[in-house]
């Protein structure tokens, strides 16, 4: 993405040279935008152009202004948590045939984010139990299982954390709708909650998942009990740590590496009990 004379934002794809996964995500997020046209929904930007083709797509926004991690105070994550409701609100009806692909299970194996963990282990071995790690890997099929919960499944943006809001004259924005699809929005919130720690956000877990659930109820009319909220939410927090962190922790500093890691294993204890 890049800006032109600070008034737009301009999203540029040429196809041929991107692997499938991205060519896939760019082509959703401009299906996404076109289906929007009409809908009128104030938590996305404004569209100025766009063109798509079988090799290059073309995206032309209104620019906004980016919100600074010690800007993230207890107001804006309120809003954040009901922004994530008001998504879950919206009639996915008229996406159907946008969502269809994004029931296809990432083309990741478990058996590459349990090597990524050992090497991680192997490097960190005071701070990393491997014993646990091998219990973490033979249980994760079981636990996947757990998060098909009474929590309905909605619209969701999938990849909801505090880079991808922007503010217009007071109001969030959110950007980057590659991922968009039907899910459970609880999952929106934890992934917020997780990369605005590894961010250094100060962010009142509790609180956060508090006002989703009165937000859910207000603007989507889905009444869900606390419980089964934090029992989703450790679910999504031992499974995409599982599976999607160790790989983007190969080179990171002991610090960064155990924060995710004892995050990790506190969602599994909570859960095996």
């Amino acid at each position: 993405m890049f800006s032109v004379e600070n008034k737009y934002a301009v999203k540029y794809a040429n196809l041929p040279i991107l692997n499938y996964e991205t060519r896939k995500q760019c082509r959703k997020e401009f299906d996404f935008y076109t289906a929007c046209a009409n809908k009128k929904l104030d938590f996305l930007p404004e569209i100025v152009f766009s063109t798509a083709d079988d090799t290059e797509i073309l995206i032309v926004m209104k620019l906004y202004n980016p919100i600074k991690p010690n800007e993230w105070d207890e107001n804006l994550q309120k809003t954040a948590a009901e922004l994530c409701a008001k998504i879950n609100a919206v009639d996915a009806t008229d996406f159907n045939n946008i969502f269809q692909i994004q029931e296809e299970e990432p083309p990741y194996p478990l058996s590459l984010s349990y090597q990524n963990w050992i090497n991680l282990q192997e490097k960190f071995p005071q701070n990393i139990n491997a014993a646990l790690l091998k219990e973490m890997h033979e249980n994760f099929a079981d636990i996947s299982s757990l998060g098909e919960s009474a929590i309905p499944k909605t619209l969701c943006h999938g990849d909801y954390h505090p880079q991808n809001f922007v503010r217009n004259a007071g109001k969030l924005i959110i950007c980057d709708w590659q991922n968009v699809g039907m899910g459970k929005g609880i999952g929106d919130i934890t992934f917020f909650i997780s990369r605005g720690a590894d961010m250094g956000l100060k962010i009142d877990r509790d609180k956060l998942i508090a006002d989703y659930c009165g937000a859910l109820l207000r603007y989507a009319n889905i009444n869900v009990s606390m419980n089964d909220l934090y029992k989703t939410v450790a679910v999504n927090e031992f499974t995409v740590s599982f599976k999607f962190w160790a790989q983007y922790l190969q080179e990171s500093d002991i610090d960064r590496v155990i924060h995710i890691y004892d995050a990790m294993v506190e969602s599994y204890r909570f859960i095996v009990g």
